[in-house]
């Protein structure tokens, strides 16, 4: 009796040390594993052969971490290559107006400009430096919205009143351009909570930028808490980018946009819990803001 004890005994710390052998050559082979994958900076998880639970647990912990750091690494090569790009555009748009103006005035130092060619070298300087200040507001306007340095005070605001201010205002460059404006504003008042500011900020941007990258047609309607803000398209657009910082449709940028306004639209959404959102339709761009109700 006492003999078989201790070969069950015997059987059972052998059992014990090869799997303890077992795991430390798994736990090696991770080891090396994780070692490889760091230094060669691949896409590759790490496997096992055990079915331990513990290690188990350790190597999807492991992969849980490796792949947030890969997820972090693209993201930060992604804004690293958004900043290059970023400083290239600043420089582009800052740059053209300046040049433009310093020939303009270089050309009215000459002593055999009459009047006229005089008065119109002014009024291009003009136009050039006005060009320069509507870049620099945008981009110190930006800059405020992305430290947070916005003002929210949410009220219930009837949104048709804010909708017919706004479209007042721009009435007179939606005219000079052609536009023709189709709006479905209820008479009745519709409340939402918001900040009356901020809310017409967005809309500014969105009118602008309709006129500005779009042609001929303007529809305005409000459906409940969204409103929609449509134009037909003057050319292509990427609806997956058209709210990144410094997204151009323009690849020449020769319509001096700084990329900004539909930027600071969506920031300008976050801080009042609202939503933005852009799709084509045909040969229509189409913005839907949706306020919280």
């Amino acid at each position: 009796m006492f003999i078989a004890i201790c070969i069950i005994l015997g059987l059972l710390v052998l059992a014990c040390l090869l799997r303890l052998t077992f795991l430390k050559r798994e736990v090696r082979n991770l080891n090396i594993a994780l070692l490889a994958i760091v230094n060669t900076d691949t896409n590759a998880q790490l496997t096992m052969l055990t079915s331990d639970k513990s290690i188990a647990a350790f190597v999807k912990a492991i992969n849980l971490m490796l792949e947030r750091n890969r997820r972090n690494f693209v993201e930060k090569v992604r804004i690293e290559t958004d900043l290059k790009r970023a400083i290239t555009n600043i420089s582009h748009d800052l740059r053209t107006p300046l040049t433009s103006a310093r020939g303009y005035l270089q050309m009215l130092e000459s002593s055999e400009l009459d009047a006229e060619t005089k008065a119109r070298y002014l009024s291009i300087i003009q136009e050039r430096l006005d060009a320069l200040q509507t870049l620099m507001n945008s981009l110190f306007e930006f800059a405020r919205v992305m430290e947070g340095d916005v003002t929210i005070d949410m009220q219930q605001v009837n949104i048709c009143n804010v909708l017919r201010d706004v479209l007042s205002a721009n009435f007179t460059e939606l005219d000079s351009r052609n536009f023709t404006v189709d709006t479905d504003i209820p008479d009745t008042p519709v409340l939402c909570l918001c900040d009356t500011d901020t809310l017409q900020r967005v809309l500014q941007n969105l009118i602008k930028n309709a006129y500005t990258h779009g042609r001929e047609y303007l529809r305005i309607r409000l459906d409940g808490s969204t409103i929609e803000i449509a134009n037909k398209l003057n050319g292509q657009v990427d609806t997956t980018q058209i709210f990144d910082r410094f997204y151009t449709a323009d690849a020449s940028r020769s319509n001096k946009s700084t990329g900004l306004g539909l930027a600071i639209v969506k920031e300008l959404m976050g801080h009042m819990g609202g939503q933005v959102s852009a799709s084509t339709e045909g040969d229509m761009l189409v913005m839907r803001v949706t306020l919280p109700k």
